[in-house]
Parts: C-alpha cells; structure tokens; sequence
C-alpha cells in the first residue's frame, strides 16, 4: 500500500472527471454543495445607456453604460454576501466613485475631482488599481486580481469569505461599520489622505441604487421568457444528490441543501435555463463562483442560480441579459465543493425568496422528467445507524443463516475503470456505491492492487479499497480529519450490515473477529511504517469486506 496507494489514487483523480459516470455510480468525489443563504436585500434591474447624478457639493456629471456596468457588479456582489446589505452596497458604491468615478482606472492618484483620469486600462503600472485603487504591493491582490471588477469588489466587502482575509481588512471586517456614518464607513477601508472626501458622493450612490435596484422581489425590466430549458446538455450529467435535508459533506452539519446537484465532468457547458438578467456572476463564500439570473416566467419572477464553477467558468457579467440555452459557464468545483458538478437552485418569488425542489420545477416546466425529492431524499444520509440516514442503496444480501457468500473478484473496479485486470467483489461494489452516495468529502477511492510486496493484502482479491481524506503522505487536519473519523465510526457501526471484515485508520484498527476490543493500536504487521501518514493509515481508509 505504501509504494501503490499515491499512483492507484492519483490514477482515479486523473480519470474520473474525464470518464463522467460509469458502471455503478458516481466514481469521482461525490457532488456536494454548501447551502448558504443566497438572499440579498437588493435586485438588479436593466442598466441604462447613461444616468445624470449631482454630488453634496453640487457638481452634476453623467455616468455612462460601462460605469454603471461596474456600479452593477458593485451591486450584485454586495447582495450575494450575507450581512452586506443595502447599506453597505451604498459605501462601496460612495468609495468607488470617490476612488474613480466608476471606472477601471491604472494610474497613481487619479481621484474623480480631476478631469485628467485615463479609460479602463491594463493595470500596467502596477500601482493603484481598479475601481477602489487598490494596490498589489499593499495586498489586496496581484495585478490581475485588482483588474477583475468583481475581484475588487468581493476585497472591499472583505469578511471571512473574501479573497484578500484577513489583512487587508475589507468593510465586513470593521467593527461597528453598520452604526458609522456611510463616509467613515468608506474611510475605515481606504484608509484615504482625504478622509472627507467619500460624503460628497452618497446623493450619487442613492441616486444609482434607485435607477439599477428594486426594493421588492423580481428585477425591473426583468426579461419575460415562457421556455425553460435543462441546465446542461443532455448526456453530461447525472443527479447525484437531491433537494433536502442531508448532512453536508463537508462540514457535518445536518442541514436543508438548497438545490439539485448535477455531477458531470469538469469543464461542461452550463446553460442559463431561460431568459433573464444576471444578478450575480463572480465568488460568493461556499458557493464558489455563482452566477444568479432573474427571470420572469409565466409571469411571475424566478431566479436561478448555478454554483460551484471555476474562477474562468464564468462567462458572463451582472446587468447582462441572456437567452434560454445561452452558455454562461463551466461546470468546475469551486467554494465548499467535493468534485466537479452544478449545484442548481430555484427561488421562484426572486433571490430573497425560499428555494424549492429544482427537480421537480424542471420537470414541471417541461424541462426534465426527474423525480421530486421524496421523503428518503430530505432525510439524506447513509443506510444504517448513527450519522446517516437512509440512501436508499441496498445492503448486500447474506446467507438464509446469516453467513456471508463466497464471492470472487468478479466484477470491473469502478474506482478504477481505465485499470487493466483492476476487480472488485460484489459485496466490495455495493459498499463503493453506498460510501460516493454518502457524500463524506473523501479526496478519491482506489481498490484493486496487485499489491506484490504484501500478497496477504486483500487488495488483489478486489476485498479492500483505500479512502483517501486529505492529501496522500500529509496528516489530515481539520475537516478531511474530522471527515475520516466519521465514515470510519459509521464503518464500525453497520459492519455486520454492509459485510465489512475491517477498519484501518489514523493509527488505529478495528476489526469483526475482535469487536469487543474495539479500536486497536496498528503495528502494521511488519510492512508498513506506521510513523508516516500512509504507512500508518492517517491519510487514508484502508477497508476490507469479508
């Protein structure tokens, strides 16, 4: 195991998005998504070509469609955070203008007072940058980073979520903002020469929330769209984990997932699945990178929402307006993600409202013809006692005496399909099934070995597989750690259930023919040092079935 586990692993993790689905289930890590609340205290509307505003002081200028493009990204990425508010889009609106005047600039010192500031640039003089004059050097972010206006946004809001925590400390991040008068608020992040300056535009900022957003539900001059299509082309994907509640893959915490998840293989096109105006396109927190489209459909606003893609699998940009079957991005596997899938929601009253089943709305617009989420499903887990509830996966069956058949490695490894000679047994089959079913945030599976320096192993009997938590030959901390502990506690728990003879892991190992020992101390049998992370089981699972 020692000199096969990291190639047998790395083998699945190379092939598993490019193979999609095959034989018994999902063989890459299973599709996950971390519910957090998409509300928002705003909705974007239709941008206009150009909006007339007037400052505290007096002085009326004209902001053009690209600034106020940037003003509604601005927006969009303030309503995607929980805890921002109306308020706090205001602030970064009043910094923004303050900064720039709503514009991408690359220059050093270029405020909206002069008429002297370039257009959108490159960024090319590596000073300050963008639409709040952020610098690199100062760290908010590279050169590219502070030159994505969504980017910038995201650091101003700062919080636990954004991209530049802890330090430089973004609005979220301040203590008392919500109670500071909105300049200060501005300051606080700036940290401008000029601490005044940012009151001079809150009639303007007022003045953009009022034109781009609508206080209730739905957007105004929301595009109205009576067909809806699939969010990916048929044949790509499969459903591998349904509305409801489950406990979260990663986190362990027993909670309503939101959406529908759609595994397929990294890279796939994701449709917007009816006309609309994006609300939301760039990171938000466990999300990853979400895009939001408000629609109106049947006369009643929808909005969408499609997460979990990688940082350049977003392709399109908030106040766009999109067309049903449009590509908007990628499949990837960003935010609190375990492998490559859509994570898709559905809130039919807007993003304020509660989500529904997105399975069953699909099909109820003649999308899909999937199954609502069942009573199993909203209790999603694992078959047996303890963490899980029931998947719906059958146990293997034993003997009418209660013994466990003979089997024989009769059937392909699916952890490892590319893998010549590579088999498991029935029994080992099933139990794969049930463990990618139980969503348990593993890093990939790999069974069959022909294991030639250990040939007691139960690996060439398509008997064992190894669970990979964390990164091979590194001690699991935190979340991979805790995941280990749990799916090795369950193992334990239903072993008589789903046929497991025994339980390597973290040092320990438990087995059926001395269960009333309990867990053990793992010398490892004379082969293995036990003082490395693999040698010892701390990075992975190993597991054998009877």
């Amino acid at each position: 195991m020692v000199r096969k586990l990291a190639a047998a692993a790395l083998a699945l993790v190379f092939f598993g998005p490019a193979m999609g689905l095959i034989g018994i289930g999902v063989l890459m890590n299973p599709a996950a998504a971390y519910c957090a609340n998409l509300t928002g205290s705003v909705n974007l509307g239709a941008i206009p070509e150009s909006l007339t505003v007037t400052t505290v002081r007096g002085e009326t200028f004209t902001l053009n469609r690209q600034q106020l493009t940037h003003a509604a990204t601005i927006i969009g990425v303030g309503s995607g955070i929980d805890g921002v508010g109306r308020a706090g889009i205001k602030i970064a609106l009043m910094a923004a203008l303050t900064e720039s005047t709503l514009r991408m600039l690359s220059n050093t010192g270029a405020y909206p007072e002069s008429a002297n500031y370039p257009h959108d640039g490159n960024g090319s003089d590596h000073d300050s940058l963008g639409l709040f004059q952020m610098r690199p050097q100062s760290g908010w972010g590279t050169v590219a980073d502070l030159m994505n206006p969504t980017y910038q946004a995201q650091a101003f809001y700062g919080g636990n979520t954004g991209p530049n925590y802890p330090s430089p400390r973004g609005l979220l991040d301040i203590p008392g903002w919500q109670q500071m008068d909105p300049g200060q608020a501005a300051q606080a992040v700036e940290v401008s020469a000029f601490p005044d300056r940012y009151r001079n535009y809150g009639p303007v900022a007022d003045t953009i929330l009022a034109t781009l957003t609508t206080s209730g539900a739905g957007a105004s001059g929301a595009v109205s769209s009576s067909r809806v299509v699939f969010p990916l082309p048929a044949g790509t994907w499969v459903t591998s984990s349904p509305y409801g509640v489950r406990v979260h893959p990663i986190t362990g915490e027993r909670k309503l997932h939101a959406g529908t998840d759609f595994s397929a293989s990294d890279g796939t096109p994701i449709l917007a699945v009816a006309d609309g105006t994006v609300t939301v396109a760039g990171a938000s927190g466990g999300y990853g990178n979400l895009i939001v489209i408000e629609h109106t459909i049947d006369g009643q606003t929808v909005a969408t929402a499609y997460a979990h893609m990688w940082d350049r699998g977003v392709h399109v940009n908030v106040g766009e307006r999109v067309q049903a079957g449009q590509h908007i991005g990628d499949v990837g596997s960003s935010g609190l993600s375990t492998g490559p899938h859509l994570h898709f929601e559905v809130r039919p009253s807007g993003t304020r409202s509660p989500a529904v089943d997105a399975a069953a709305w699909l099909t109820a617009h003649q999308a899909a013809d999937l199954p609502a989420a069942t009573t199993d499903s909203r209790a999603r887990g694992c078959q047996g006692t303890g963490l899980y509830a029931n998947t719906g996966i059958a146990p293997p069956p034993k003997n009418p005496d209660g013994s466990w058949p003979a089997e024989s490695c009769s059937l392909p490894d699916p952890t490892q399909p590319r893998r010549r000679g590579a088999c498991v047994t029935p029994r080992t089959a099933t139990i794969i099934r049930q463990i990618e079913a139980m969503n348990v945030g593993h890093n990939g599976i790999a069974c069959w070995d022909p294991h030639a320096w250990n040939p007691t192993s139960d690996h060439p009997k398509g008997k064992a597989c190894d669970i990979v938590f964390g990164s091979l030959g590194h001690f699991p901390e935190g979340a991979d750690k805790a995941n280990g502990d749990r799916l090795a506690e369950w193992l334990v728990a239903n072993a008589d259930v789903w046929g497991v003879n025994y339980v390597i892991w973290g040092g320990r190992v438990w087995s059926s023919a001395r269960a009333s020992q309990g867990w053990r101390t793992y010398t490892g049998g004379g082969i293995y040092d036990v003082t490395s992370p693999t040698g010892g089981h701390h990075d992975h699972i190993h597991l054998s079935q009877r």
